[in-house]
């Protein structure tokens, strides 16, 4: 029997985080229902470093989009609180000093607020995959919880709707500009989840336009892209 040692054992939660732990390993996602139907998770993360495997997660942003419009109600933007703060060089990157990098919530804590607020919202984020990585690694860690959630990412959509544009537009702040987005900040988690939702508002619309109007079949359209890069 090979038992693995070199695991840290899942914070041990007092009974109303389990309870709400568990309510989350019931939900369920709808994709079949046309986008002005569904509600979206837009997220952003701040994190130690760029190993989404390794590094801590310091932040998470997140804003909802529902019927063609970044909900201005009830946001999401927590800190995780570290048992040591990343070093100044990292610092200067996400702003995130020190002291309150100690002084953040719980982490089991921060991510069962993230999870309950993304509820059962697909989730969109920019470079979809390194977000989708931390968050999953640490509600793994944090809360012994795997979830099935879809992410859509939205660079890749971008560049797919967008071809023309997509080499002269790597970042988030690129993509904005092209499409003349302002954005009240940039460089937080939350203002950075608020302008990557007004960059899916715009993608939103333009896969409207190509024909594809859920969720199920812009996953649909991005297995397809994905088998052609392969072939």
């Amino acid at each position: 029997m090979i038992w693995p040692f070199d695991r840290a054992p899942h914070p041990v939660l007092d009974g109303a985080a389990r309870a709400r732990r568990d309510a989350l390993r019931r939900q369920h996602f709808d994709l079949a229902r046309p986008f002005d139907a569904v509600r979206w998770a837009v997220v952003d993360t701040e994190t130690g470093g760029l190993d989404a495997r390794h590094d801590p997660l310091l932040a998470i942003g997140a804003v909802a989009v529902e019927a063609g419009h970044i909900v201005l109600g009830p946001s999401l933007e927590t800190g995780l609180r570290q048992t040591r703060s990343t070093d100044a060089a990292n610092i200067l990157i996400h702003g995130i000093g020190g002291q309150a990098q100690r002084a953040g919530q719980v982490p089991c804590l921060a991510l069962l607020d993230w999870l309950e607020f993304a509820r059962e919202s697909p989730r969109v984020a920019f470079h979809a995959g390194f977000d989708q990585t931390i968050l999953q690694r640490e509600t793994q860690a944090q809360l012994g919880l795997r979830t099935k959630a879809p992410w859509f990412d939205a660079a890749v959509i971008a560049q797919l709707l967008f071809p023309d544009a997509a080499p002269r537009c790597r970042h988030l702040d690129d993509w904005l500009a092209h499409f003349n987005i302002g954005v009240y900040a940039r460089h937080g988690a939350l203002a950075d989840a608020y302008a990557t939702a007004e960059l899916w508002l715009v993608l939103l619309a333009a896969l409207r336009r190509e024909g594809i109007v859920t969720p199920r079949q812009l996953q649909s359209l991005l297995r397809a892209r994905r088998w052609l890069i392969a072939h």
